[in-house]
């Protein structure tokens, strides 16, 4: 079992969305991402589900076909296996959430 602490994690870089490896295993892995605001991570698939849960402010996420969702810390969001999918930091702190990617 491997442990972390996010907030220990917490790292912010100035030229773009910062992704900070929280563990991997043969069937998934799990990622704390850290964007500024204004950052954001651009529309992209993923061969397995994807689901974010949101620890700390605010932003829009966007999945295919749909309209924005405003996010804040609670947010769950799930994106199946090859639906696009992004978000951008539109906060004034910023946005950090927790990634985990199966399959």
């Amino acid at each position: 079992m491997e442990y972390a602490n996010y907030q220990d994690k917490i790292v912010y870089t100035e030229d773009k969305a910062n992704k900070v490896s929280l563990g991997e295993t043969k069937h998934g892995r799990m990622t704390l991402w850290c964007l500024l605001p204004g950052q954001g991570i651009k529309p992209h698939v993923h061969a397995g589900d994807h689901y974010w849960v949101v620890l700390e402010g605010r932003g829009n996420y966007l999945a295919e076909g749909e309209s924005p969702v405003a996010v804040a810390p609670g947010t769950v969001l799930v994106a199946p296996a090859g639906e696009s999918h992004c978000i951008e930091n539109t906060g004034s702190a910023g946005l950090v959430f927790v990634s985990i990617s199966a399959g």
